[in-house]
């Protein structure tokens, strides 16, 4: 993925895949640096997350991570998309379908965001505006 563009080809909340300045996740999943394993209070939320969804075959979720600053492209890449990995991982054993999980990582563009969010993964509901019958 290139810095600043999806690291999948997902549908996105704006023309650029980042979600919507204005928009707050519905989960911000911390993990302790460099580890594969979520906290108890980690895995709580998510379940809220899955659960949230369970209902709506229409809703998906939104996993986007940064990519820090320091190493080279290759290496950065790797680490946002590390935590971007075990979270999606974490839902799909909730029985969230990963057809329903899209994942991003952002760049250089969002250097303030990534430095705060470094370990994070911001995690948002999208579900569609139900369809308007016209008579």
């Amino acid at each position: 993925a290139e810095a600043g563009r999806p690291a999948e080809n997902e549908s996105a909340r704006d023309s650029a895949g980042m979600p919507d300045k204005s928009a707050k996740p519905d989960a911000i999943i911390k993990l302790r640096a460099g580890s594969s394993s979520l906290p108890p209070e980690m895995r709580l939320r998510l379940q809220r997350v899955a659960d949230s969804i369970a209902g709506d075959d229409r809703a998906s979720i939104r996993l986007v991570g940064y990519v820090p600053e320091g190493g080279s492209s290759a290496w950065n890449i790797g680490e946002a998309e590390r935590p971007l990995r075990v979270v999606k991982h974490y839902l799909e054993t909730l029985r969230v379908p990963s057809r329903r999980i899209h994942t991003a990582s952002f760049g250089d563009e969002h250097k303030s965001v990534a430095k705060r969010n470094r370990e994070w993964v911001e995690v948002f509901v999208l579900r569609l505006a139900p369809p308007i019958l016209v008579r």
